[in-house]
């Protein structure tokens, strides 16, 4: 139970205390203390004004209008003729407020109103205007008043229709006209009566009164105290606002487009410094100013705990990184929700709180990381740790793993390699080479004996080599000369075809650009230093398989065919030109159709969201750090590179049209009714481009070895065709057009 308040000293202190216990809201408190002041009449009549900002504080928070009511009627007690008539007429106002059905009341407020106020004055005609005297609702129509005495003559008022900012020039009690000058109006009349719906007044000090005084008190407060700047901002525009909406407001009347990010980032700071400001962390980052200052180290709490675990962490990333003696209440609070969450079920967010943990704890203390570390089998680790959000925590991990899991590290490390991460198999590699070099040798000699056996490890680690790494390990590389490389990479292609024919192209795909990003890249260098060191069968045969393979795009297809011939010319002799130009994509409209709308949701969707994403992160500050940041920048690359790869198939797309379908034989566009002479199974199959479907929807890649092997074809012809699952006899029964209706 509180205790009773203490009464004695300055009337000074007791006002303090009345106005401290006014903001906490303790009206139990402040009620005894109240009672205990006013009762000295003389006392109370002195200080009436400061007594009456008390009150008058509780009246507007609508907490207990009652016992508002109540304190103010022990003070009108007193009220004399001495009284200021301004603070008598207050406070029989608030009296009013808090009991607008008390004719007394009303009639007290009138009475002081007409005795302050002469008949022919501009505050008359604002009374009459505001309906006290009849109103129904005489605390709606004190309201009404107190906003229409503000239009007082040099007032500045806002029309925020369109007219803009101007200053009140008369107020003429007979006509109960306003007279003002407005921006894009001047010298313009408006009645009383209306005056309040079509104006707003402005504070003197306000945003949009020193903007309209040309700025430049604005301007000096964006050196020399931004933190009141952004208070007369929210003031104007509205608490919270967006940081985007106060750009707008800030550019270009007060600052420059290009000084905003340097002025932001420190006054960002400020704003914190203050307790008094919350900067939200996430879009669309709101800016509010609080009632109450609470410390940054508050505020980074309060985030914390109610936030979800994506930006949970990143607010504990933050303050885990900390320098000696700073956030340490934070980091305390923080701590306990870390380590409870690092025996969670949750295994993905347990080891990103164990990994922040050890980040944030005295150098050394690795016991949570450790347990968090030691709960996973192998095979459950790698597939957690290939579900961390950012390369740096993955790197921690995997550097953490000889103390963490000394039992089985080494295998752990052996699986990360193979895994289908880059980062978690460059951080593997960096750890095998320090820590046991003879591992990594054994598996990248396995690698390069069998690249199926994890064809993204080996694409990695050959690019590391092509790139001029410095890796020790890539040695079994650097013993290999250019043509057994491409060999190896030629071999790993057509396993790739031969997996996608089996299981479908779709998780195929990323495999297959990273080979191709490796044949393509600084115009096809690695496969003109391969070729170049092999004799002419060889290149003969590597023709051969370049034709039939059907995963790589036809523009690169067509770039390493155009390097073989022009290598040697004899290769193209006696072969039939193909039916088609080998660097463009012949597709129908409707799967040139699908093609665009897979492009337009890259562009329109996907990007817009990632950057969305790299923005909201980056304001976490710390990019070098920052794991989110990281992930963002990554999978915007991805995006990016895909975008930019499918706009240039798409530039050399080429619609199949009717009109293309030959009549005499098969070719582009032609459906056809085969008979397998093995089984008797007929099957019909239209010979279309790369983005019409596939075998399942009834339709063969004019670019596939079987494909071309049925171009050129008549009804009762006979091919016998290489298959996945070997050889097989068909019958050509019936030649016909893809675009016939009922054909």
């Amino acid at each position: 139970m509180q205790g009773p308040v203490e009464t004695t000293g300055s009337l000074g202190k007791i006002l303090e205390d009345l106005r401290r216990l006014a903001t906490e809201g303790s009206l139990d408190r402040l009620e005894r203390l109240w009672m205990e002041t006013v009762g000295d009449a003389q006392r109370a009549s002195d200080r009436l004004g400061e007594l009456l900002d008390v009150v008058e504080f509780v009246v507007r928070q609508e907490r207990d209008p009652g016992r508002a009511g109540g304190m103010l009627e022990l003070l009108a007690e007193s009220v004399s003729d001495a009284t200021a008539p301004a603070e008598a007429l207050r406070l029989y106002g608030l009296l009013v407020r808090c009991f607008p059905s008390d004719k007394a009341h009303r009639a007290a407020f009138a009475e002081r109103f007409d005795r302050l106020y002469p008949l022919a004055s501009a505050e008359r005609a604002f009374y009459d205007a505001s309906g006290f005297a009849t109103s129904q609702s005489p605390a709606q129509a004190l309201v009404r008043l107190e906003k229409l005495l503000l239009f007082r003559e040099g007032c500045y008022v806002n029309h925020a229709s369109g007219w803009g900012v101007g200053k009140v020039l008369s107020v003429d009690p007979f006509l109960r006209q306003v007279r003002v000058d407005l921006e894009h109006k001047k010298d313009h009349r408006i009645a009383i009566d209306v005056v309040d719906s079509i104006l707003e007044p402005l504070p003197p000090d306000s945003f949009l009164v020193l903007i309209h005084e040309g700025g430049e008190k604005l301007r000096k407060l964006r050196d020399e105290d931004p933190v009141t700047l952004m208070g007369l901002v929210l003031d104007t525009f509205g608490n919270p606002s967006t940081i985007k909406e106060i750009k707008s407001h800030l550019i270009p009347a007060v600052l420059d487009a290009g000084s905003w990010t340097k002025w932001w980032n420190r006054t960002k700071g400020l704003l914190r410094d203050t307790g008094l400001f919350r900067i939200g962390d996430r879009a669309p980052y709101p800016v509010a100013r609080l009632q109450k200052a609470i410390s940054y180290e508050e505020e980074l709490v309060h985030n914390f705990t109610r936030a979800d675990w994506t930006q949970a962490r990143q607010i504990a990333r933050q303050v885990a990184r900390r320098n000696p003696g700073e956030l340490e209440t934070a980091w305390q609070k923080i701590r306990d929700r870390l380590v409870a969450l690092s025996d969670a079920p949750n295994g993905s967010n347990a080891l990103e709180a164990g990994l922040i943990l050890d980040r944030g704890e005295p150098k050394g203390d690795r016991d949570v990381l450790k347990r968090t570390m030691a709960r996973f089998r192998p095979q459950d680790l790698v597939t957690t740790l290939q579900e961390l959000p950012g390369a740096d925590e993955q790197r921690r991990a995997v550097q953490s793993l000889p103390e963490t899991r000394p039992e089985d590290w080494c295998q752990v490390a052996a699986m990360l390699f193979a895994g289908k991460k880059d980062t978690l198999r460059d951080a593997a590699v960096e750890l095998l080479e320090k820590q046991a070099p003879e591992k990594i040798q054994s598996l990248l000699r396995d690698l390069v004996r069998s690249p199926k056996s994890s064809p993204e490890a080996f694409c990695f680690m050959l690019q590391s080599h092509i790139e001029g790494s410095s890796h020790s390990s890539l040695e079994v590389f650097r013993s290999r000369n250019s043509r057994e490389l491409l060999v190896l990479v030629m071999d790993l292609l057509d396993h790739l075809q031969h997996q996608a024919e089996r299981k479908g192209r779709v998780g195929f795909k990323e495999i297959v650009g990273r080979v191709e990003d490796i044949l393509g890249e600084h115009d096809c260098r690695f496969f003109l230093e391969g070729i170049q060191q092999m004799d002419m069968e060889e290149r003969r045969s590597l023709y051969a398989r370049l034709v039939r393979n059907e995963s790589i795009v036809p523009q690169l297809k067509g770039a390493l065919l155009q390097n073989l011939i022009e290598l040697d010319p004899s290769i193209h002799h006696d072969k039939e030109a193909p039916p088609w130009e080998e660097n463009c994509i012949y597709v129908t409209a409707e799967g040139l159709e699908r093609k665009k709308d897979e492009f337009r949701e890259i562009m329109e969707v996907k990007l817009p969201k990632v950057f969305e994403d790299v923005g909201r992160a980056a304001a976490f500050g710390d990019l070098s750090e920052n794991a989110e940041y990281t992930s963002a920048l990554e999978e915007r690359d991805n995006l990016t590179k895909r975008a930019t790869k499918m706009k240039s198939e798409l530039d050399h797309a080429r619609i199949i049209t009717a009109e293309m379908v030959r009549k005499e034989s098969s070719g582009l566009g032609s459906k056809l009714r085969l008979k397998s002479l093995g089984t008797g199974q007929e099957v019909v199959y239209s010979i279309l481009g790369p983005w019409d479907g596939g075998p399942e929807d009834g339709v063969l890649n004019y670019l596939s070895p079987l494909g071309r092997q049925l171009y050129g074809k008549k009804e009762g012809d006979e091919i016998e065709a290489q298959l996945p699952g070997g050889t097989e006899v068909f019958k050509f029964l019936k030649i016909t057009s893809h675009f016939e209706k009922n054909s």
